[in-house]
């Protein structure tokens, strides 16, 4: 069996990977990206007991945490508890973070906890498959010391910095790494989407000109959609649309249900069209979601 941390060339086809999600959709949506990649062999767990009963009797090669402040895992015990395993091999598996509220402190405690890379919700498959590269192509050494167990948290990567005092030797001269995460948020639609969600969060029932503001970043986005034949997108703004017209004038807008439909959007907007059951199972999810709340 491989060593986890010698440098070999990705092969999606050959690559063992574990999605822990507390979550069917999320993990499901992380399965199909996966598989857009060719990644075929992806093993799921909901729980840190199920994860360790996968590592204990599947081979894994590389372990997707997704972690969010609200969903009762906690991602950075169960990285601590993996790099202190007993078993060599398992305690040096490359781990990626997945979650929407990457923050530099976040970052600051992955590091701490022995987290390799870092991956941004909504998920571009082109940013996952940078940091399949990363830790597959570029591990990180492991460091195993009396202070600390994971990999070296000096080296630095695309998904940290971009600037001109990048360590010399980890970019090319004149080209600097741009990580795939902003060009997919500087898009028309994404920063279309982003000015929504700035809106949405203005939205008062004594402030209706927020709504008329949120209205018009909504035609917006809905002509970008319709302009680029987006179809699941188009619906997926159509169901949103409708639950602020209704929720919104009366001032009762869930946060969680603006939350949900909001990154629904965006994971839409940050999806390429041809990852089409990832893209429906997302527009279907948040239809279903909304259709709910307004008939209760």
């Amino acid at each position: 069996m491989h060593d986890p941390r010698k440098p070999r060339a990705l092969k999606p086809r050959t690559l063992s990977v574990m999605v822990l999600d507390t979550t069917n959709f999320s993990r499901n949506l992380i399965n199909d990206i996966l598989r857009g990649l060719t990644v075929t062999n992806v093993h799921g767990a909901r729980t840190a007991d199920a994860a360790r009963f996968c590592l204990a009797d599947t081979p894994i090669d590389v372990i997707l945490v997704s972690w969010e402040e609200t969903d009762g895992l906690d991602g950075l015990g169960f990285v601590r508890e993996l790099r202190r395993n007993s078993d060599d091999r398992m305690r040096r598996l490359p781990v990626v973070l997945v979650t929407s509220g990457l923050t530099r402190q976040m970052v600051i405690n992955g590091r701490d906890a022995g987290v390799d890379e870092f991956l941004a919700k909504p998920i571009a498959p082109v940013a996952l498959k940078q940091r399949l590269e990363m830790v597959v192509e570029t591990p990180r050494p492991f460091v195993d010391c009396a202070v600390y167990l994971g990999p070296c948290r000096r080296r630095k990567n695309p998904a940290d910095y971009h600037g001109d005092k990048r360590r010399r030797g980890e970019r090319t001269a004149g080209a600097p790494l741009i990580d795939a995460d902003e060009l997919e948020a500087k898009t028309p639609i994404r920063m279309a989407l982003a000015s929504l969600r700035g809106a949405c969060a203005q939205l008062r029932a004594s402030e209706p000109q927020t709504l008329t503001i949120a209205g018009l970043h909504m035609k917006t986005s809905k002509d970008l959609a319709s302009a680029a034949k987006d179809h699941a997108l188009l619906s997926a703004l159509a169901a949103f649309e409708a639950y602020l017209s209704v929720a919104g004038p009366l001032g009762k807008m869930d946060e969680n249900v603006t939350s949900i439909g909001l990154s629904a959007l965006e994971q839409l907007a940050t999806l390429p069209q041809g990852y089409t059951a990832a893209r429906e199972s997302v527009a279907m999810a948040l239809g279903k979601a909304i259709q709910k709340k307004l008939a209760a």
